[in-house]
């Protein structure tokens, strides 16, 4: 998304230079630094929506969805029309399991400035996962609910909820983390859940607020089943400790890493590679690489990830994930976590 924040021209020059000052620190990811800027700017200048948007989208950045949810429809009580603070709070209901509230809220949008032919697709396409979700059973464990089509997968919906019990717990214990809150899985078929994510032809699984599991071909072999649903589980739970600032070397390499057999199959890849990619390479998602670099980049997260917990222990990464949680940039939190600079890190790993 486009964020476009501007003082109004006649603004105390305190708040407009503290939105200029949280405007620059989100180009550069220091979305602490933009929260405490917008907040600040706010408590002076109460009656500009830009501020509290300002600041709701440093919020979302760090996971902090209930200050992001606060901050964006404060917004909107200011100016209802404001699109940018619509969209961000559709797209952090729909990413918190509400696809309704996703819905109704681009449609309230919509009655009031029309929506671009981009948003207008996105209210599409989520009306027809509401239609394909409307049909869905319902199942629940203690830390899962899960949602399925035909009746008659009703059973291996509870075997799938027993697996993800039996993850959460063998996670849980690898981390020393729980999360507390019922975590939604969605199975589909092959089609339904490439229509969903549109992700990669390869993608086999994938967690975006909900776990989302096409269930073609995994159901044959449960051990590819528990290897998928720990690696989404553990998603879920960087999303909780971390929020959306997370490098993707880090997320898929801890997420492969405390798969039921660890980084070994994924690094055997390492040893054909003709290149490796560096580090700084793989702070960006994965789902847009051809399969073979996607196998080549899950590999190198995996085997950075190991030599982080070998050096540092799980614990160290988990306070490294609260640290970017509450703003702090990642190279100073490795360096305090992880006892190194992150660069020296990053070359380390490209020589082994």
């Amino acid at each position: 998304m486009v964020i476009v924040i501007a003082p109004a021209p006649c603004a105390a020059q305190d708040a407009a230079e503290l939105a200029r000052a949280g405007t620059a620190a989100i180009e550069k990811y220091r979305f602490g630094d933009a929260l405490r800027a917008f907040t600040r700017a706010e408590s002076l200048r109460p009656a500009d929506a830009t501020l509290p948007f300002g600041a709701g989208v440093a919020a979302f950045m760090l996971g902090q969805d209930d200050v992001a949810r606060a901050r964006f429809e404060a917004a909107l009580t200011l100016n209802p029309g404001f699109l940018p603070a619509a969209t961000w709070l559709a797209d952090l209901h729909y990413r918190t399991g509400r696809l309704t509230d996703a819905i109704a809220m681009l449609e309230a949008a919509r009655a009031r400035v029309p929506l671009t032919s981009d948003l207008q697709q996105q209210l599409d396409e989520w009306r027809r996962e509401q239609a394909l979700q409307s049909r869905f059973h319902e199942a629940r464990s203690p830390h899962f609910t899960a949602l399925f089509e035909a009746p008659g997968d009703e059973r291996l919906a509870h075997e799938v909820l027993e697996r993800l019990e039996a993850a959460y717990l063998r996670v849980g214990k690898s981390l020393g983390v729980y999360p507390s809150s019922a975590i939604t899985v969605v199975f589909y078929t092959r089609q339904q859940f490439a229509d969903i994510t549109r992700l990669a032809p390869w993608s086999v699984a994938a967690y975006d607020g909900r776990i989302r599991v096409p269930l073609a071909g995994s159901v044959q072999e449960p051990d590819e089943l528990d290897r998928l649903l720990s690696h989404e589980l553990v998603h879920a739970i960087v999303a909780g400790l971390g929020g959306r600032t997370v490098p993707a070397w880090v997320n898929e390499g801890l997420a492969t890493a405390l798969e039921p057999a660890g980084t070994a199959p994924v690094e055997a890849a390492l040893v054909a590679a003709q290149a490796r990619p560096a580090l700084s390479a793989l702070h960006r998602g994965f789902g847009g690489l051809p399969s073979r670099d996607a196998e080549i980049a899950y590999a190198s997260a995996a085997r950075a990830v190991r030599r982080l917990i070998e050096r540092r222990g799980a614990p160290a990464l988990v306070a490294l994930l609260g640290d970017l949680s509450r703003g702090e940039t990642f190279d100073r939190a490795f360096r305090q976590r992880i006892d190194m600079r992150y660069e020296d890190f990053a070359a380390l790993v490209a020589r082994e």
